[in-house]
């Protein structure tokens, strides 16, 4: 089982890193985890708009169906060192339970603030036995 998950995102001067604490999820588990968002350069200007977290589910045809959100803007985050710490809950529920030739998958979008959009995707587990 992994431990620890992590996707990254870097653009316009600015790493996004998000790291989820377990991907295997069981009935009762939180999906939860914690954005930090670098700057690269010196420039001290806000790039990033918001964040969007969200969990889809793939079907077998390709359809993806958002079950799952959370989002937030950078606004009186957490500060460590050079990152800006933004932690997370997502509470799972009946919509999780994939079926056979689905799955589900974890996406990460980094909304700029000239319009720009970048995503990172991974796989999450959810199982009720």
């Amino acid at each position: 089982m992994l431990s620890k998950w992590l996707t990254t995102v870097e653009e316009n001067g600015v790493r996004v890193e998000t790291v989820i604490e377990k991907t295997e999820l069981v009935e009762g588990d939180i999906l939860n985890g914690s954005v930090y968002i670098t700057p690269l350069t010196e420039d001290e200007e806000d790039k990033i708009d918001y964040i969007s977290l969200k969990i889809l589910c793939e079907q077998a045809n390709g359809e993806l169906t958002v079950i799952g959100k959370h989002s937030f803007e950078v606004v009186g985050t957490i500060r460590s060192k050079d990152a800006e710490i933004m932690p997370f809950e997502i509470m799972p529920d009946e919509r999780w339970v994939c079926g056979v030739d689905e799955r589900l998958i974890f996406q990460t979008t980094v909304i700029f603030l000239d319009g720009t959009e970048v995503e990172e995707v991974g796989y999450i587990s959810y199982d009720t036995e």
